[in-house]
């Protein structure tokens, strides 16, 4: 009984702990991969990308970079000069693509997530029948 109570505490501490934990973390490694993107010696993108998983993808700040990259992408997409223009439609398309994957992978997740719970929730249905 004294394992089961302590680990009910330590569930519910690492509960209130690992959001907090996941925003300071995420946003270090964001800090890392600003500098990562100026010093050879850090691998920046890897950074940022690690950081915004870890804040996810709904935070306020988050969000409006997203979107004001898709703006500052159209734009780019739109310029008629003969380097610049096929550049940026071509990074257009990249960064569509890679929202599409996005989307998906996320769509899978959360599918998998589902089926994942409902496995867990079978066999406690059948204990209760017992």
């Amino acid at each position: 009984m004294r394992v089961e109570h302590a680990r009910r505490y330590l569930s519910a501490a690492w509960r209130a702990f690992w959001p907090i934990a996941r925003q300071v973390l995420g946003w270090i490694f964001i800090l890392l991969g600003l500098v990562g993107l100026v010093l050879p010696v850090l691998q920046g993108v890897l950074f940022l990308v690690i950081g915004v998983i870890l804040i996810g993808r709904r935070n306020w700040l988050i969000r409006r970079a997203r979107v004001m990259t898709k703006r500052a992408l159209r734009r780019w997409a739109d310029v008629r000069a003969p380097v610049l223009g096929p550049a940026g439609r071509m990074a257009l398309r990249a960064q569509i693509e890679s929202s599409r994957q996005s989307r998906r992978l996320h769509a899978r997740y959360a599918a998998w997530a589902r089926r994942r719970a409902a496995r867990r929730a079978a066999p406690i249905a059948e204990r209760a029948g017992d």
